[in-house]
């Protein structure tokens, strides 16, 4: 049973006037969001994030933005593309909005000052695997994350009616009756913890990679509002569906340095370590076929020749294309005395996205009133089994604004009287928790225990609930997270690590119980022991919500 927050709120020292809006998080679902209704209302927002605003998954994405913008592209190809990568599990109504509000998305970062590459006086639109037409948009090459994540924030900083609250560890969500009270946060530069009253939560605080050995994700990546959304009652859905980017290359300090998918797109080739081309023959795209399919064949040949690696191969693409194209992944190459158009280069899979999250409607909508969620920290369906290529920041952004309209809408059903007694009442409901100022012992750091633990849970959850999946070893990964789980000593300590090491051992706990109830291969979810896909028994989704599991056919 799990424990109901990881800091009693018993322990507040200090409780902050209510706020009509808190959003957790700072990436592009996040900011997005704040962003629209700061534009289009007066009420109070506040962001926080347990780093610095830059710090996000959206930051280092590189690939680009999917939008159907030029002829003969359109929506309902790009529609079709993600139903068809999603293999039975995406919701069609999501992809349609998705899909059809996307055009708009991009005239709206346009507006805000976004730069998008241009080609011969248009938009550069480049390819990805699963994509029927020309349509990723990107910039500054392989740069499209960060040009974003400045332009987001600027302009969220110069509207003047968002509060930003870095180096804020928001640990768990408040909930009466079923509906949003407020947040208990930790502000690390203090250790103080303090409760924040509001009525409209909007959870986007990314992906859980950190939980694995390898990953493409930020070092803050740590799950940490899927754990505090299950821990309030919220259902998760679809967490077994984990994407893995083919190709990451290892630097010489051990980072991971993801190589854009986007390379592929403009003529890249994979190779095995005996310089075979090993995609062709295996998908009509060859190399630009979906990821899933890609890491499985990666797999596949890494076993065969006992390596840890296969290779990309741009050395025929023209050098004067790649430095404009890519300049970020030369230099880093360059870093590592490797030159993109004349090495090849030493690639395997790593952890990048999860597909599934804090299950929401249409409208960004948990089961919990005023618990919202979007990016990748929420099930939206759009993904289904597998995500296509450069929809996730698409996704935040469409989503954020369904949020932004929920929001507003049902603020304007309230008067200001009735605005006034939901303040009161949150006041009131939050009296239990003003106590006087109890101090709880200071940490020194991260023990070398904890540290460990971290460690040995990274490599359990990547061998026994990677990529390739069966029972012995969910088993195995199961048998571990418990042992652990429910340690009392875990909970209601100030040290930041430990306690991201209890939400990362609870999103463990969820996708190896959602893992092993789902008996096929599909997607990003491979069973050894169930190799096929079972659309009779296995076309519907796996949803856990405290300790209770149910299913929801498509």
């Amino acid at each position: 049973m799990l424990q109901k927050y990881l800091i009693s709120p018993s322990f507040t020292q200090k409780i902050h006037k209510y706020t009509d809006c808190i959003i957790v998080g700072s990436g592009i679902s996040g900011l997005s969001t704040a962003i629209r209704l700061a534009e289009n209302s007066n009420i109070k927002i506040k962001v926080f994030t347990k780093s610095s605003l830059s710090e996000s998954t959206t930051w280092y994405a590189q690939g680009g933005i999917a939008a159907a913008i030029k002829k003969p592209d359109s929506w309902e190809s790009h529609y079709k593309d993600t139903i068809t990568a999603g293999q039975g599990l995406c919701d069609p109504k999501a992809v349609e909005i998705l899909t059809k509000t996307a055009p708009e998305m991009i005239e709206n970062l346009i507006k805000i000052g976004t730069s998008f590459d241009i080609s011969e006086g248009e938009i550069s639109l480049a390819t990805e695997g699963g994509h029927s037409f020309p349509r990723i948009l990107h910039s500054g090459g392989d740069a499209t994350g960060e040009e974003l994540e400045k332009k987001l924030l600027s302009h969220s900083k110069s509207l003047g009616r968002i509060k930003f609250f870095p180096d804020h560890f928001v640990l768990d969500v408040l909930v009466y009756k079923n509906s949003c009270v407020g947040i208990i946060v930790m502000d690390i530069k203090t250790s103080s913890i303090e409760i924040y009253p509001s009525s409209n939560i909007v959870i986007a605080t990314g992906g859980i990679g950190q939980i694995y050995d390898l990953s493409t994700n930020p070092s803050i990546s740590t799950g940490d509002g899927i754990a505090m959304a299950y821990r309030a009652g919220a259902s998760i859905m679809d967490i077994e569906f984990i994407q893995f980017h083919p190709t990451v290359f290892k630097a010489k300090d051990s980072r991971l340095f993801l190589i854009t998918e986007a390379l592929r797109g403009e003529g890249a080739y994979l190779r095995d370590p005996a310089g075979n081309r090993f995609m062709v023959g295996k998908h009509p795209m060859a190399e630009l076929a979906p990821r899933d399919i890609v890491v499985k064949e990666i797999i596949r040949v890494m076993d065969e020749f006992g390596t840890d690696f296969v290779y990309l191969d741009a050395t025929h693409i023209p050098e004067s294309y790649l430095k404009v194209r890519f300049p970020n992944i030369i230099s880093k190459l360059k870093e590592n005395d490797l030159d993109l158009n004349k090495d090849l280069i030493k690639v395997s899979p790593a952890e990048h996205y999860l597909n599934g999250g804090i299950k929401t409607d249409y409208n960004g909508r948990t089961d919990i009133k005023g618990l919202y969620s979007c990016g990748e920290s929420a099930a939206t369906g759009v993904h289904g089994a597998n995500r296509l290529g450069s929809n996730s920041l698409m996704e935040g952004l469409v989503y954020g604004w369904k949020i932004y309209n929920d929001i507003l809408k049902n603020l304007s059903k309230k008067g200001p009287e009735n605005e006034i007694k939901a303040i009161e009442g949150t006041d009131k409901i939050l009296d239990k928790f003003k106590t006087k100022k109890i101090k709880i012992k200071k940490p020194y750091g991260i023990t070398p225990e904890i540290r460990n633990l971290i460690h040995e849970l990274k490599i359990v959850m990547t061998k026994k609930a990677g990529i390739l999946r069966d029972e012995k070893r969910l088993k195995e990964a199961e048998e571990f997270i418990n042992s652990y789980l429910n340690c009392n000593y875990l909970y209601n300590k100030k040290d930041l690590e430990t306690l991201e090491f209890v939400n990362m051992l609870t999103v463990a706990s969820l996708i190896i119980k959602a893992a092993s109830l789902r008996e096929e291969s599909r997607g990003t979810h491979q069973r050894n022991d169930f190799p096929q896909k079972d659309d009779k028994n296995w076309r519907k989704h796996i949803i856990l919500k405290k300790n209770n599991v149910y299913f929801e056919n498509v």
